[in-house]
């Protein structure tokens, strides 16, 4: 009697073990997360790393990644003697939700011209564990263009509008307008990118006959000025985004 006793004990144990082993948590692998490629200057729709206009701060752009709480953003300015950043510290908590905005965010974070910076994520699950490293993204800002005319609600003439800014850099540069008056706002001219040097350039709207439509008067618009230099592969590494600058046409 004592024998099967301690033979139901065990038995019992045993399931209860199992059940226990069953139930337990499983360790949770997240995907690597990985940067969102960087659209070309001249594109109409921007994705990617690059000067965010409003901010002045450096946007970055990355997939989503399935089940994950969120993500860590790790930056550096340092590099070693074989030129691989070395020291990230993090910059950014992004934590996952509805929002598109889980993917992305702008870094304003003691930014300075003349610096290149180099970012990589982590994503992260509820339980705290964390996924590989993504791949490394860089970019270099430059001084800003400073808008000159149109001026800032300010009215042109549909027929004849020029576009003046002050240039602090010089080289490639692609002029974008946008149509405010309609919802959602669209770009109606993103100029094919130019080699320009001069300190105050000046161009008229459509000058490369590629906008989708002419100025309409009463119509009101925003523009900006990118400047930027591209590596062999045609990616930008380095640039950078004027302030956006409304006016109207008549």
């Amino acid at each position: 009697m004592r024998n099967h006793l301690v033979l139901f004990l065990a038995v019992g144990a045993a399931l209860l073990m199992q059940g226990c082993i069953t139930k337990k948590a499983p360790v949770y692998t997240l995907g690597t997360p990985h940067f969102v490629p960087q659209s070309q200057p001249d594109s109409v729709v921007e994705s990617g790393i690059g000067q965010d206009p409003g901010t002045g701060g450096i946007f970055l752009q990355w997939y989503t990644v399935t089940g994950a709480a969120g993500f860590r953003v790790y930056r550096t300015d340092s590099i070693n003697a074989s030129n691989l950043p070395v020291d990230f510290s993090v910059i950014g908590n992004i934590v996952s939700s509805s929002s598109l905005n889980d993917t992305s965010m702008v870094d304003v974070t003691s930014i300075k011209s003349g610096i290149t910076y180099y970012y990589y994520l982590r994503a992260y699950a509820a339980d705290g564990s964390l996924s590989n490293p993504s791949d490394t993204a860089n970019y270099l800002l430059l001084d800003r263009p400073s808008l000159r005319y149109p001026i800032n609600g300010g009215v042109v003439d549909s027929s004849s509008a020029d576009f003046t800014w002050i240039n602090l850099s010089g080289g490639l540069t692609v002029i974008r307008v946008q149509d405010n008056s309609v919802l959602p706002a669209v770009f109606i001219w993103v100029s094919r990118r130019f080699q320009i040097f001069d300190q105050y350039p000046r161009k008229p709207f459509d000058f490369d006959s590629v906008a989708s439509q002419k100025l309409i008067p009463g119509h009101l618009y925003r523009w900006r000025v990118d400047r930027f230099d591209v590596d062999g592969k045609g990616r930008p590494f380095e640039g950078s985004r004027s302030s956006w600058s409304t006016f109207s046409a008549k």
